[in-house]
């Protein structure tokens, strides 16, 4: 016990100069409270970091309050609540927006409404007049309600297509049977179709008014002159004093639920469900604290003992889910049928196991620094930053509540961990809920699930200004780029090493290998198990992963500054050291081959794969990033360590460094670890390239499922063709809310509740795409009615407003997307390593502004060939059909 102290009293050290941290870093920027005559609560926080401002009306209303004939009125308002007022009309709030590069939009929850701008903040003035007009003024337009109404429907059903959105729905329909809860917050086809106008007015008038609301502003703007702003666009704004009815009590789970249900998968998905608390009950933190021990990253108990051990789930996490009345804890794993019966008694036999004997003092230091670094990492983005200030004062009443959190967190110990999984994971009072693949249906029918969960029931003892910096660029002896980009905001450091290599490398015998050793990478060295790397990474708050793609692949740490001697020592030893370990290239061989499977439930993925395979017949392109079963299976140790030898050369290293460092700290430890690396030779392979289409080609592939997905397409650019802009700006103009394909096919004609447009420049020629998922019946008219609309792209071309919006939406949204050390590591690493220029987001927003009106209606009358094309269809068989 002696011979322990010292350790514990370092890891209490620890955690009180992180909690000093985050303090401290809140005491930063300026917060500044009020409340309106009319009861609506206001919360501002200056921060002058960047040029961005996210403002959130929260209104105090969800899905938890509607009657049961009014399931999804919350939803279905969501959706109409930016369709129109007295001073705009329909689709001019987005298009308003986007066209000044922001983001609008709103969700939907049990326990509220959310509606959220985030722009630049010199339209912030325009944002909150929107904002403002929308949740005054909304008329509700009769028509878009009936379109509305069809593409809630759609998204219904799309949500019978996605087993991870089905299998929730009839997991919470079994954990509460009479609290509200137990309704999908989007509500049944039936009540969404029975919803009146009126009915829907009447609801709105009555819940969303200022004394349920409170409005969140966080950004770059003077406190007093938004805080004026803000006075004069809600004066007139009437409370009303209506309480909503309370809800109904969920009795106490004192029994074992479970619920089968099979479909078109490709495999199981399981969810383990107790009963949980509410935000505000004091055994929350030690519950958030056992969702992270138990399945929250590499190093947690059921990843360890159920997924990488045992090998009997494809997947597994936990999670703790905490609204305003008492929740839910979640187990949740993919797995094959036949694996069922016997993963969901090792599942609970851990947690047995770990009710007994409880956790370390090391592994309670790793979960409260992560814990506690979320809330830093939140606080990259503005939007992220009002997201939880509405959610704390929404919900707890006061940003205050963090700081006691906090500290209920930090006194947590492994007696606390025992004894709510005692109180709340007792394996006689749960929720068994799965959905299983139709074919498994006689192999699964007799399982005996509630026989195992008594037998382990039996087993159970009771008892503020960002300092930006320019980009520092040097070049290596041996040839290693390095780039070093100083940010002492927030004590972050994103570190990426970036390669050629990708799909663009690959051959049908090695397809995939980039994505296996991608996730390789991490699992092992010749002096550390994947384990001892996992607890690392976990002990320093981080987030280590290998990444691949069709360009390139690499390694990615961002952690806490603090932390950089062990970091980049850790990274870079990795980097150096990857031993492909043959036990760990099993598990992830296993794990990969069940992701190529389970993209078999992704019709939109499958869309977009289909239609690569049609367009490229010659270039890599054509494949998989997660490559086949069939070359999985066969690629050897032998095959990674000679490909990754002959790739990660210094010639072909691009090594970057984002946020709480100093140029020379950097430079010294680079040198240390890498100068001495010598040159090997780097010779890429050549790539065959495809000739210009020259017909309409077109495939379908049959899938028992509710929709159809379809990708209609043509070759697009590279990323170094300057023609790359101008298509970005046809992209931008033709997607979005605001774009004239959602307005004409989803808005007007209720084709589809899914579309989009892209035009994807690569480092060869890249894509231009139309997706639509739509309903079987409305495939054909679909189809035409892109088509129509690409026709009068191309013969009309974009009007003048169009193109400018599209521009200044591209620049702002360019802007939100740098906001984080990580996003500004991987652009900047990525351009250097395509030959584009490690400073091209400096000029980015100039070359966008270059382009002129007459070049966009070029490049979409020399791209999109209505009769040279490629068409990926994804449908359900008819019966015609073989």
């Amino acid at each position: 016990m002696k011979r322990n102290r010292p350790l514990s009293v370092f890891f209490l050290l620890l955690y009180f100069i992180l909690l000093w941290k985050i303090e401290w870093s809140f005491s930063e920027e300026r917060i500044h409270r009020f409340s309106l005559e009319n009861g609506m609560r206001v919360v501002l926080q200056e921060n002058r970091s960047t040029p961005v401002v996210s403002l959130q009306i929260w209104v105090n209303v969800g899905s938890a309050d509607e009657r049961d004939e009014e399931a999804g009125m919350c939803h279905f308002i969501e959706h109409m609540i930016f369709k129109g007022t007295e001073k705009r009309k329909v689709r001019e709030m987005a298009r308003e927006i986007e066209s000044l590069g922001g983001y609008i939009n709103a969700y939907t929850s049990y326990d509220q409404t959310v509606f959220y701008i985030t722009i630049s903040s010199r339209y912030a003035g325009v944002a909150l007049d929107i904002l403002s007009d929308a949740i005054q003024n909304s008329t509700f337009d009769p028509e878009e309600l009936e379109r509305e109404r069809e593409v809630i429907l759609e998204e219904i059903r799309m949500g019978e297509d996605d087993p991870d959105r089905r299998l929730f729905k009839q997991t919470m329909g079994i954990l509460f049977k009479n609290h509200p809860y137990r309704r999908p917050i989007i509500g049944y086809e039936k009540t969404v179709r029975s919803i009146t106008r009126q009915q829907m007015v009447s609801f709105f008038k009555r819940w969303y008014v200022p004394n349920r609301i409170i409005l969140v502003g966080v950004g770059n703007f003077d406190l007093q002159e938004m805080e004026q702003k803000i006075r004069d666009s809600f004066h007139q704004f009437k409370p009303r004093r209506e309480e909503v009815p309370p809800r109904e009590n969920e009795p106490e789970l004192n029994e074992i639920r479970t619920r089968l249900s099979y479909g078109n998968f490709k495999e199981a998905y399981l969810q383990i469900a107790f009963s949980g608390t509410s935000l505000l009950h004091e055994d929350t933190p030690a519950l958030d604290a056992l969702s992270h021990l138990l399945g929250r990253g590499e190093a947690s108990h059921l990843v360890q003992k159920i997924k990488l051990e045992k090998g009997l789930v494809n997947s597994i996490s936990a999670s703790s889910y905490t609204p305003k009345d008492p929740g839910g804890f979640f187990i949740e794993a993919t797995l094959e049928a036949e694996k069922i019966e016997e993963a969901v008694e090792a599942i609970l036999a851990e947690i047995n196991r770990l009710a007994r004997e409880g956790f370390s003092s090391e592994e309670l230091h790793r979960v409260k620094v992560n814990v506690e670094s979320e809330l830093i990492y939140d606080r990259q983005t503005v939007q992220g930053q009002a997201r939880k200030i509405g959610f704390y004062e929404m919900m707890a009443g006061d940003l205050e509540f963090e700081k006691d959190y906090l500290r209920r967190m930090g006194l947590l110990g492994s007696e606390d961990l025992r004894r709510v999984i005692r109180k709340y994971l007792h394996p006689s009072r749960m929720v068994i809920s799965l959905l299983i693949p139709q074919e498994k249906e006689a192999q699964t029918k007799n399982l005996r699930l509630k026989e195992v969960a008594e037998r382990k029931a039996s087993e159970v003892i009771e008892k503020k200004e960002k300092e930006a910096s320019r980009v520092h660029r040097i070049v290596l002896d041996n040839g290693i780029r390095l780039l070093v980009k100083e940010n002492h905001h927030l004590p972050i450091v994103s570190i990426q090493a970036s390669f050629l290599g990708g799909v663009r490398f690959e051959n049908e015998e090695l397809s995939g290998i980039n994505r296996l050793m991608a996730m390789m990478m991490t699992k092992g060295t010749s002096r550390q198990s994947a384990l001892e790397i996992a607890k690392k990474v976990e002990r320093m708050a981080g987030s280590l992963s290998g990444f691949s793609g069709y360009n390139s692949f690499g390694l990615t740490f961002t952690f806490l500054s603090h932390h950089f001697e062990e970091g980049f020592s850790l990274f870079s030893e990795i980097l150096k050291d990857p031993s492909f370990d043959p036990e760990e290239l099993e598990k992830r061989r296993r794990l990969l081959l069940a992701s190529i499977r389970q993209q078999e439930d992704d019709l939109s993925r499958l869309a977009f794969k289909l239609f690569r395979t049609i367009l490229y017949e010659k270039h890599p392109y054509r494949m998989d990033p997660m490559g086949t079963e069939a070359s999985i299976q066969k690629i050897t140790q032998k095959d990674l360590k000679e490909y990754y030898r002959r790739i990660v050369v210094p010639e072909n290293m691009v090594l970057t460094f984002v946020g709480d460092v100093h140029l020379n700290q950097v430079l010294s430890y680079v040198k240390k670890e890498f100068g001495g690396l010598p040159k090997k030779g780097f010779s890429p392979p050549e790539i065959p390239r495809d000739p210009p289409l020259k017909e309409i080609k077109r495939k379908e592939v049959f899938k028992k499922k509710e929709q159809a997905h379809f990708v209609l397409g043509f070759f697009g650019s590279s990323f170094k063709e300057r023609d790359r802009y101008a298509l970005e700006i046809l992209d931008a103009a033709l997607s979005g809310q605001g774009g004239r394909l959602f307005y004409e096919l989803r808005d007007k004609e209720s084709l589809a509740y899914a579309l989009g447009f892209t035009a994807n420049p690569n480092l060869d020629p890249g894509y231009i795409a139309v997706y639509m998922g739509t309903h079987p019946e409305k495939l054909s008219r679909a189809i035409e009615g892109v088509l129509r609309e690409l026709r009068k792209v191309i013969e009309e071309g974009l009007t003048e407003e169009e193109v400018e919006r599209a521009k200044r939406y591209l620049i702002g949204n360019f802007e939100i997307g740098l906001q984080t050390n990580g996003s500004q590591a991987n652009t900047i690493s990525l351009d250097e390593l395509y030959g584009i220029g490690f400073d091209h987001y400096e000029i980015y927003a100039q070359e966008i502004q270059k382009v002129k009106r007459e070049e966009v209606n070029r490049v979409a009358r020399e791209y999109l060939r209505l009769d040279a094309y490629a068409l990926a269809i994804i449908r359900p068989p008819d019966e015609k059909d073989p």
